[in-house]
This record gives C-alpha cells, sequence and structure tokens, in this order.
C-alpha cells in the first residue's frame, strides 16, 4: 500500500518494507489509507498519571494480490518491522475479511489463515496508531507490509 499517512508530529504510514525469513512478500500496492494524512494527538491524561503519549486513527482499505496463491492454504501476517525511532503500537478492527489484532513495532500478526479462494483480498481496516510520549519527530515512515507462509 504505498500511501502515506502523515501525523505530525506527522507520522508516514507506508503500507512497504523488506520480509523476515523464507515468507513470500504480497502486493499490496493498490491499497490506500482515507484520509491519506492524519494528525497524532496527545492522549487524554487523567490527574497524577504520567504522560500517556501520541495517538492517530486512519482507515485502510487493504487490496492484497494473492493470484499466484489461489487454492492454496496459508497464513497471511501483517508486519511492521522495527525502526530507529520509538516504538509504535498499530491495532486494528476489520470489516471481517481479515482478522483484527494488534502489533508493535518489530513484531507481526496474523490477518488471514485458510484457503485462498480470490485473486485479491479486501477488507477495510480502522486502524489506531499509539506512541509513547518520546515521540519526537515532524515526520515519520512506518513500513507496514503483508507476507504470506504457505502449508
Amino acid at each position: 500500500m504505498k500511501r502515506a499517512i502523515t501525523c505530525a508530529l506527522t507520522a508516514l504510514l507506508v503500507w512497504t518494507g523488506h520480509a523476515a525469513a523464507n515468507p513470500f512478500r504480497l502486493d499490496d500496492s493498490q491499497s490506500h489509507t482515507v484520509p491519506p494524512t492524519v494528525q497524532m494527538e496527545w492522549r487524554a491524561i487523567a490527574p497524577g498519571q504520567p504522560d500517556t503519549g501520541m495517538e492517530a486513527w486512519v482507515r485502510v482499505n487493504v487490496r492484497i494480490a494473492t493470484r499466484e496463491w489461489v487454492g492454496r492454504s496459508g497464513r497471511i501476517y501483517m508486519v511492521l518491522p522495527r525502526d530507529q525511532a520509538s516504538t509504535i503500537e498499530v491495532s486494528w478492527t476489520t470489516q471481517g475479511r481479515l482478522l483484527p489484532g494488534r502489533l508493535v513495532s518489530g513484531d507481526r500478526a496474523l490477518v488471514y489463515a485458510g484457503v485462498i479462494a480470490s485473486e485479491t483480498l479486501e477488507d477495510q481496516l480502522l486502524v489506531r496508531l499509539r506512541s509513547a510520549a518520546d515521540w519526537n519527530s515532524p515526520s515519520r515512515r512506518l513500513n507496514v507490509h503483508f507476507e504470506l507462509d504457505t502449508d
């Protein structure tokens, strides 16, 4: 999904990156975010509690090309590689085709398991981005992508 979400203290959420050991990198270049930019905001602080960090919400229309894998069984993961900046937590709900979930920088999370029945896998995610109070970048790119492990 080579689209960017700007969060300012602006984080750019780009659905692209590098693959881990042996899974197949899936083409999600037809995916896009709505809106294309979003601003990070400070989370509410309860009296007497420390800084809680920043948060933003964005909708992602996911479209993953699965033509090569139709009829095969496998697991699809969303991957968020670790970068040099503060840790980001990504959590999402779905419209039902993909699994809801949560991941943090450096992790991957299962979003689909089973037989791949069509040439594209589509869903709409409502994504919450969260960071600690140490977020200090005016611009940030998060390299999220999808990968497949076949059975």
